[in-house]
């Protein structure tokens, strides 16, 4: 979460927008996209084994992140009001993980109902369709059970306790165990060239590699085919599925938690999306699902639960209510890879699948009640709804005009009363400033005054709305912008000349990564205590100076573009072409601009401090465009190698995570590039070290 939604101003601003979209008065209510800290969700939800029902009171204590599956927060349970019995596993003051079926993101939502639509001709069942959202929990709940066969704990799997419906995100949500983790600490290898074999292996590298596999191997064993996916090393992106709780034994595979049962994009056999997908799409293929979401096989879950009765003994009424869901939920999807030609002949399924559709758009506000029956009542009127509401763009709000009295009373009132049109743009102007809030695109003295000014408003929307946050704000915010040049010009300055702000940015640093578990109280402790070393102060002064030189090959890039637009060609492709190739030229090279200014400076404290063996690592490394930033890091493994580690991983993480999906928090390219720019390196000079101590010998 941004430092900016910390801050008290930010839930003044907040509370002041909402409060106006509440009490505009308007017939169609504005939803919101996610929810903040301190938020209350009051829900009833529905246990699992036994599916007892509860009245509950839920505070967001965070919002931890959102993808295409939904989002997640940490929330604590404030009240629970049992309606029969209580549910088990829920008790009152405790923490939980909730899960809301709506990404934040609303292209992730596009993006995600699109694959979902061309596979089954539906809308996406596990946000909108009670049976899909319950039969989701029900199979996690059931390869929980089977982790305790294959590992000896439930504890090697996040217990879920619920199912609710969130009627102001319009989803359907579950509650599960929260629990406090982390990714991976990245770990220092010499071996690299080893691994596979005889050398050493990092462990929590490989632990976790072993966990998943083995995880996957359960899942195929007990039927569940395609929630193994969740855990398949080679989609490169599944590793954040799998936490290390904290507090546990750093060097075993004690603590690997699988967090995360269900994907959020379909499988499509003619669009795959990773390395593995490849495999995958073929092993389902020759399963007979041609397209791959979260169908399991139950009789081969039936059979595994037989095999080990005395562990399954108190969930058999868990599989029981999942054999009945899972009818429910799949024969209310069109799905013609797995329906075929039979929604045409077979009347029950044709009356499911209408009705399963229906509750879809019901649930999206699409329709009201009164022509949810008329539409289940006829499938010539079903027929119609379904091919208005595929149209492109407009589709939604046709069928809106047909099927939903309130959302036409709306538009008629927005066409013929203007005080009305009035308020509903006012309040259609607040929830995109809660939004551009919530983003950091605006300062809160910024939000009123446009708040004020819809004309100033619709304009920035229109001019800057589309671009990334911060550019948005750079251009619209003066002072703002003024503030963030300075600091860029600022920062290094300060990094290099001043030493208590070099302590104070490492001491920052280093409490972050204690917290986030990737140091150990006593690494902390260890950089802590020699935090004042020349040879540390003499890293974090380099370190000033490479982030000094973080612009300059894109400037000296930009220039030479722009030399070669208005320098050659001779016409306006010509010229485009010339400048695109310049920039590209600068991307692929191999030393830079910069990377030479890196290594120059290198040189110089070489010839300083009239020491080779100092720097000699640093030098080599820093002449070399984008790794040369781990020239010091990788300088300082003798000495320190747990900050050395550190620091590599850190600047693994920022520079993967611009990467769309692949570049997640904790995914496999995470590693990867930390393990090329820093144990490779590593690994070579101690190849090197090794044959040079061969030809001594």
């Amino acid at each position: 979460m941004l430092f900016f939604m910390d801050s008290p101003e930010f839930y003044h601003v907040r509370e002041k927008l909402i409060q106006y979209m509440d009490d505009s008065d308007l017939l169609w209510r504005y939803h919101l996209k996610h929810y903040d800290q301190d938020d209350v969700i009051e829900t009833v939800v529905k246990g699992v084994c036994p599916s007892n029902k509860a009245k509950v009171r839920l505070k967001v204590d965070r919002f931890i992140g959102g993808g295409f599956a939904g989002q997640v927060y940490r929330v604590q349970l404030q009240d629970i009001q049992p309606v029969h019995a209580k549910i088990n596993g829920l008790r009152k003051g405790e923490v939980y993980a909730v899960k809301i079926g709506r990404p934040p993101s609303s292209f992730a939502l596009w993006f995600r109902n699109l694959l979902y639509f061309i596979a089954f001709q539906a809308p996406f069942a596990p946000q909108l369709y009670a049976a899909a959202a319950r039969s989701g929990t029900l199979w996690q709940k059931l390869i929980r059970r089977g982790m305790l066969v294959t590992f000896g704990s439930e504890r090697v799997a996040v217990d879920t306790y619920g199912t609710f419906y969130d009627t102001c995100l319009q989803s359907w949500g579950e509650i599960n165990e929260w629990i406090d983790g982390r990714n991976w600490k990245f770990e220092i290898d010499d071996c690299v060239f080893q691994r596979g074999g005889n050398g050493s292996k990092p462990s929590e590298y490989w632990n976790k590699r072993l966990f998943m596999n083995r995880t996957v191997q359960l899942c195929h064993e007990m039927g569940a085919h395609e929630f193994a996916r969740q855990y398949e090393w080679w989609t490169a992106k599944s590793q954040p599925n799998v936490l290390k709780r904290l507090g546990v034994n750093q060097a075993s595979s004690d603590g690997l938690t699988a967090i995360d049962f269900r994907a959020g994009l379909v499988l499509l056999p003619f669009l795959p999306m990773s390395p593995a997908d490849f495999r995958l799409i073929l092993a389902g293929m020759a399963r007979g699902s041609v397209v791959q979401f979260d169908r399991g096989d139950l009789r081969r879950l039936e059979k595994y639960i037989r095999r080990h009765r005395t562990q399954f003994k108190d969930l058999f009424p868990v599989f029981q209510e999942l054999r009945n869901v899972e009818e429910i939920y799949r024969s209310s999807l069109p799905d013609i890879t797995h329906h075929g030609i039979r929604i045409l002949t077979d009347s029950i399924l044709g009356r499911r699948v209408i009705a399963g559709t229906v509750e879809g758009l019901y649930r999206q506000e699409l329709i009201d009640d009164a022509c949810r029956q008329r539409i289940t009542a006829s499938p010539l009127r079903f027929g119609f709804a379904g091919l208005v509401s595929v149209i492109p763009l407009i589709g939604k709000f046709l069928l809106r005009l047909v099927g939903n009295r309130r959302y036409v009373s709306h538009v008629k009132s927005c066409l013929f009363h203007r005080k009305y049109l009035y308020r509903y743009l006012k309040v259609k102007q607040a929830g995109i400033l809660l939004e551009w809030q919530r983003s950091d695109r605006a300062c809160s003295k910024r939000i009123y005054n446009l708040l004020k000014c819809p004309l100033r408003f619709w304009i920035q929307d229109i001019l800057f709305g589309w671009l990334p946050p911060k550019w948005h704000r750079f251009l619209a915010e003066p002072r703002y912008a003024w503030n963030r040049i300075k600091h860029i010009i600022g920062y290094p300055i300060k990094l290099y000349f001043n030493p208590v702000f070099r302590e104070e940015w490492l001491l920052d640093m280093v409490k972050e990564g204690h917290r986030e578990g990737m140091l150990s109280d006593d690494e902390k402790q260890m950089i802590l205590h020699h935090i004042k070393d020349p040879y540390i102060q003499i890293y974090l002064k380099a370190l000033a100076v490479h982030v000094c030189t973080l612009p300059l090959t894109q400037v000296i890039s930009l220039l030479m573009a722009l030399f070669a637009f208005f320098r050659y060609g001779n016409t306006w492709a010509e010229s485009i072409a010339y400048a695109a190739a310049v920039l590209a030229f600068f991307q692929v090279t191999p030393i830079s601009p910069g990377s030479l200014a890196r290594g120059g400076y290198v040189v110089y404290l070489m010839i300083r401090d009239r020491s080779i063996k100092n720097y000699w690592i640093a030098a080599l490394v820093s002449f070399w465009h984008y790794i040369g930033y781990l020239g010091f890091p990788l300088q300082m493994v003798t000495k320190y190698p747990f900050l050395a580690r550190f620091m590599a991983g850190r600047w693994a993480t920022q520079i993967v995570h611009i990467i769309p999906v692949f570049g997640e928090r904790g995914a496999l390219l995470e590693y990867a590039v930390f393990d090329l720019f820093f144990n490779v390196p590593l690994s070579i000079r101690k190849w090197f070290q090794k044959n040079d101590r061969k030809r001594g010998e």
